[in-house]
């Protein structure tokens, strides 16, 4: 093979392999990964020889198969070529963690140092925690699971004061947590609340092209508690720690989510010393489902829901339907007076096609909602003739 043919392959080898690779320790099959990735006969032959020995597969049964249909369709030579550069091609390097850690190949429970469990208090999270927890004892690994829960502040001492998040959600969040006896961390954005952010520094309304909420808010603040639980367990004599960072979103919900997979490694979070995956253990539930399992479980859940909200995040998410936010305008209309101030003190609309005052006037043209009735949410969803509908796309469930 020319020198020069050779530099080539050897880079779009290195190339298809890293690309095959990650495919593979994300969860992907052996072959799908590599079809996906190789764009030839002699770069999928090369890539499947060597992922299968990084991989420890012992049989020879995938590579032989291949070469048979090499053999047939005239490309023997190609072949041949491709065994004397793969012998000559030395290692590829990866990145953290890859091959080495497999989620679709390991029991999360048993495999993880750490599960980092996120709770909103909302009815996704309450059952994501149940589930896990549950498992979780069941394999005497309670101690590695610990709840964070991302506070988002208050509208501050110029407005009302009033929390962002319904009323009471924290110490929700702390007695779910607590039913399992497991560790409850509570996160604040040092920088500032969601409000204070939203006046002060973003000087606009997230939306969903721009989710700066959840990023900034949560998943920031969160990712400081994994790379703290991550350094005391180097400190306790892990010489590489696997962190499961766990959030309760699920499929149905968006297409965005439709697409995200169950387990999904976070480069960016990952260093020689800790892979953080991403595992989102009630991707393929249905609401109903999600009901069905809080009522036999008896799992406590945030009285918002009876009132008639369908999600708890923030009261007045940009993400939530329109008649979530005017349930929640219904329910707070301190808090959204406090709204409609920051929209008319910014200039900015709260969402593109809907102002925080035109959600305040049919709020106050409905009337407060009075005489919520315990367990109504539960009703709603499990009763015979409750016929699925669009779902909202807010931040938490």
């Amino acid at each position: 093979m020319p020198a020069h043919r050779c530099t080539t392959t050897k880079a779009r080898l290195a190339k298809v392999y890293r690309s095959a690779a990650r495919q593979i320790a994300e969860g992907g099959d052996l072959m799908e990964g590599l079809a996906g990735a190789a764009n030839s006969l002699t770069t999928l032959l090369d890539a499947l020889h060597r992922l299968a020995h990084a991989v420890g597969l012992d049989s020879a049964a995938p590579w032989r198969r291949l070469n048979s249909w090499a053999a047939f369709t005239d490309r023997r030579a190609a072949v041949i070529a491709l065994h004397a550069l793969a012998d000559e091609l030395g290692p590829v390097r990866l990145p953290p963690g890859y091959l080495t850690v497999n989620p679709a190949r390991h029991d999360p429970i048993d495999f993880a140092h750490i599960l980092a469990l996120t709770t909103s208090g909302g009815k996704d999270s309450v059952v994501m925690e149940d589930v896990v927890c549950t498992r979780a004892a069941g394999q005497k690994a309670l101690h590695k699971v610990v709840a964070i829960h991302n506070d988002l502040g208050t509208t501050g001492p110029q407005f009302s004061n009033l929390p962002v998040e319904w009323s009471g959600t924290t110490e929700l969040a702390r007695r779910q947590s607590a039913r399992y006896g497991i560790r409850f961390e509570v996160t604040r954005r040092t920088g500032g609340g969601l409000f204070d952010q939203l006046l002060n520094q973003r000087k606009k309304f997230p939306s969903s092209a721009a989710r700066w909420c959840t990023s900034d808010q949560k998943t920031n603040e969160g990712m400081k508690r994994v790379r703290h639980h991550a350094r005391t367990a180097r400190q306790q004599g892990v010489d590489h720690v696997i962190v499961y960072y766990l959030v309760g979103i699920r499929a149905e919900e968006s297409s965005g989510r439709a697409r995200k997979s169950e387990f999904v490694i976070d480069r960016a979070q990952s260093t020689r010393t800790r892979t953080v995956i991403r595992w989102h253990p009630l991707l393929d539930w249905s609401e109903r489902r999600v009901w069905q399992h809080i009522r036999d479980r008896d799992l406590e859940y945030h009285p918002a829901y009876d009132a008639g909200m369908e999600r708890l995040s923030c009261r007045l998410c940009v993400l939530a339907t329109r008649a979530d936010l005017v349930c929640a305008a219904r329910l707070s209309p301190e808090l959204t007076a406090d709204y409609a101030s920051a929209e008319q003190q910014l200039g900015h609309r709260f969402k593109k096609d809907l102002s925080i005052r035109e959600i305040q006037d049919e709020a106050q043209r409905l009337g407060p909602i009075t005489g919520v009735v315990p367990g109504a949410a539960i009703e709603r969803h499990l009763s015979a003739d409750t016929a699925p509908g669009p779902q909202p796309t807010g931040c938490s469930a």
